[in-house]
């Protein structure tokens, strides 16, 4: 019996020990998602440079005899903090296909136009092709558009593909005025035969195109909560026939009807009739054209009643419209008699629009992707859905900077709070990198002094805010820390940040939604 008395002390006092020892990293304060101590030897990354890896990726190339798409796999330099496409696109317009066919037919070198050639915004990538390619017979300009949305729906959350020729939608047919609309990827497909397939929706000679009806995919940008800029979705519609004028009342009549499931799209449902007739399309000197829109004169009341930012819905429809309207340049719209030659965008600045002419080129920092941010909600995180440029929403600098920058007013009413304490900027990032699954994350030995002085609940938010945002963004499994040149082990005793830590779901409060 004394033996036993003797023995449950002794265990008693071992269990005493252990708890004391490992106070700050008891269960409920370390998640089981962390995984210390670190494996492997790796070293704080310094600028961004350690986003770039080298991928296999499968391109698309018409076949020597334009029968057919042949698959080529190539290695290509891209980097985690911006999508593929660009470079994937980049690499398809230079590579020579098997059997030397290349994939720029008849000798015509082609490539792209303008300072975001080949922009994904939600589930579609448009291409904005040189006017070289316009010397390309409408078939082998039909292959090359076939050639791309074969290797771009390859690519992760690529469904639909638009292909715009130096701003403008090509049309199909002589009399330019059959819409290609958004494509996807039909690689298995005899090229002939897709071909004789759109030349069978033409309207046929000596006809009139108004009473051709026609059934198309459609790319519509709809304006986003906040004035954060547009989103896109893409919707078969019909349409009575195939003239520019009832392809321009079709598509403002899907525009204004309102998002069917774009998130963080504007409600549209309250608004009144806006429009006072229908659109018109003009021809220009220049061979182009132009969709005349009209308005009624309480346009701008209207829109601010109902929360919507004017120069996103203007870029909303000038995007639609260029997007799918064959050889349309530019947009006009007038409010009652006045045309509208500037606006103004509290995200955007001052637009500017000579002779009130609106083009493609004028918004092209409006386009957002939706992300997922994560902020204090109560002892928990939560995420909210966030409209960032495309170029930036998936770049992990991009994300830490919004995580500093902290919720917006509206979040704040809506009880998030920060996550990372004030004074902190991309000074303050010093570099990234992914090694295999893992994310290094370098930060300055500041951002480790002002995390470690805050209250003790906040050490765990701000690290698994960070994990779970960056994490879902880049789809790494992993994510290691470093402070000022180093691995520390503690920074205010809450967590042991000497090891790796894993997305954490259990620190979410999903009944917010």
């Amino acid at each position: 019996m004394k033996k036993r008395l003797i023995c449950l002390l002794l265990c008693l006092s071992l269990l005493g020990m252990t708890s004391g020892c490992s106070r700050t990293l008891e269960a409920s304060a370390l998640p089981a998602q962390t995984l210390p101590p670190a494996a492997g030897d790796y070293e704080p990354p310094v600028g961004d440079t350690g986003l770039n890896h080298t991928r296999t990726v499968a391109l698309y190339l018409p076949s020597a005899d334009r029968q057919r798409l042949v698959t080529e796999y190539v290695s290509l330099q891209l980097n985690s903090g911006r999508h593929d496409a660009e470079s994937v696109v980049r690499a398809l317009l230079t590579q020579p296909g098997k059997g030397g066919a290349p994939v720029l037919y008849g000798g015509v070198s082609l490539s792209l136009y303008g300072n975001s050639p080949v922009e994904v915004c939600g589930s579609v990538c448009t291409v904005n092709l040189g006017a070289s390619a316009l010397q390309l017979s409408r078939q082998d300009f039909y292959g090359v558009c076939m050639a791309l949305a074969a290797t771009l729906c390859e690519l992760d959350g690529v469904h639909y593909v638009n292909v715009l020729v130096a701003d403008q939608a090509v049309g199909m047919d002589i009399t330019d005025i059959l819409p290609l609309g958004s494509q996807t990827g039909r690689p298995g497909e005899e090229l002939p035969v897709l071909w004789e397939q759109l030349e069978a929706r033409r309207t046929p000679l000596g006809e009139n195109p108004a009473d051709t009806p026609l059934s198309s995919v459609a790319t519509l940008y709809f304006p986003l909560e906040g004035g954060a800029g547009i989103g896109a979705e893409t919707r078969t519609l019909s349409f009575a026939g195939q003239s520019p004028d009832q392809q321009a009342g079709a598509l403002m009549d899907a525009l204004l009807a309102g998002a069917q499931y774009l998130t963080g799209a504007c409600d549209m449902s309250a608004l009144p009739q806006l429009m006072s007739a229908r659109p018109r399309v003009t021809e220009l000197d220049d061979g182009g054209r132009m969709v005349n829109l009209y308005f009624h004169v309480g346009l701008q009341e209207s829109l601010k009643a109902a929360g919507i930012d004017m120069a996103c819905l203007m870029a909303a429809m000038t995007y639609t419209l260029t997007t799918f309207i064959p050889s349309v340049s530019s947009v006009r719209a007038y409010v009652g008699d006045t045309p509208v030659t500037s606006l103004y965008s509290a995200v955007h600045g001052n637009l500017i629009f000579q002779g009130g002419l609106m083009q493609r080129h004028h918004f092209s920092a409006f386009p957002m992707e939706q992300t997922t941010l994560y902020f204090a909600s109560g002892e928990r995180l939560s995420g909210v859905r966030r409209s960032m440029p495309c170029q930036q929403a998936r770049h992990p600098r991009a994300l830490l900077l919004a995580l500093m920058q902290g919720p917006t007013r509206q979040e704040l009413d809506a009880g998030l709070e920060p996550v990372l304490p004030d004074g902190l900027g991309d000074a303050d990032v010093l570099g990234l990198a992914i090694e295999g699954d893992t994310l290094l994350i370098h930060l300055s030995a500041r951002f480790a002094e002002l995390l470690g002085t805050q209250a003790a609940e906040w050490e765990q938010q701000a690290c698994y805010a960070m994990v779970n945002t960056l994490g879902e963004a880049l789809g790494v499994k992993r994510v290691r820390f470093f402070f000022g040149g180093e691995m520390l082990e503690e920074l205010g005793g809450r967590l042991y940040w000497g090891g790796e830590f894993m997305l954490n779901p259990s620190l979410i409060d999903k009944s917010r939604g």
